[in-house]
């Protein structure tokens, strides 16, 4: 059993991740246009997939701090495309993340998936503010943030978190609930 529900999307199904999906995520993250904005820049290994799953898939940190959500997303034919994850660090700090192999992208899946989970994370979760970073460069990325509803974070926001001098800080801000 998840910790935390499948979610549907048009023409998409979000799987809660479990050690089942290692193989098959494996072989979509071999797809090395994911890395040219990631780190690290390698694909991980089968086995180190399979770890992270696991530990993933129990819906929470070890010491209970954080609420970690991870979906895989599965086309309406099957196929495994990426996945977006969140993580609650409290109702006004989730940071939100995805990733889409070549073929899907270009088709709205990332923006139908994210809508998704973050409709989720606010109607389960009360979430008041979404955070994402991205690498300035990454215009598919900014795009799809932008579509989300996303804008740059202030200033005063970005510099009291620690993220890469090459990424910017984006939010999302809902009212309390």
């Amino acid at each position: 059993m998840s910790a935390f529900p499948p979610l549907i999307a048009p023409s998409l199904r979000l799987e809660p991740v479990s050690v089942d999906h290692a193989e098959e995520m494996h072989a979509v993250l071999a797809d090395r246009s994911i890395y040219e904005f990631l780190a690290p820049e390698t694909p991980p290994t089968l086995d180190w997939l399979k770890a992270a799953f696991e530990r993933r898939s129990k819906g929470a940190s070890p010491d209970g701090s954080e609420l970690w959500f991870n979906w895989m997303i599965r086309r309406d034919d099957g196929r495994l495309i990426g996945y977006v994850q969140a993580t609650i660090e409290a109702r006004d700090r989730c940071w939100i993340a995805y990733v889409m192999n070549a073929e899907a992208r270009g088709h709205g899946h990332a923006t139908r998936a994210a809508t998704a989970m973050l409709d989720y994370l606010l109607a389960a979760h009360g979430v008041t503010r979404f955070l994402a970073s991205t690498e300035t460069r990454n215009a598919r990325s900014i795009a799809l943030l932008s579509r989300l509803g996303f804008e740059p974070a202030p200033i005063e926001l970005a510099e009291t978190i620690d993220i890469e001098t090459t990424d910017r800080l984006y939010q999302r801000l809902h009212a309390s609930a």
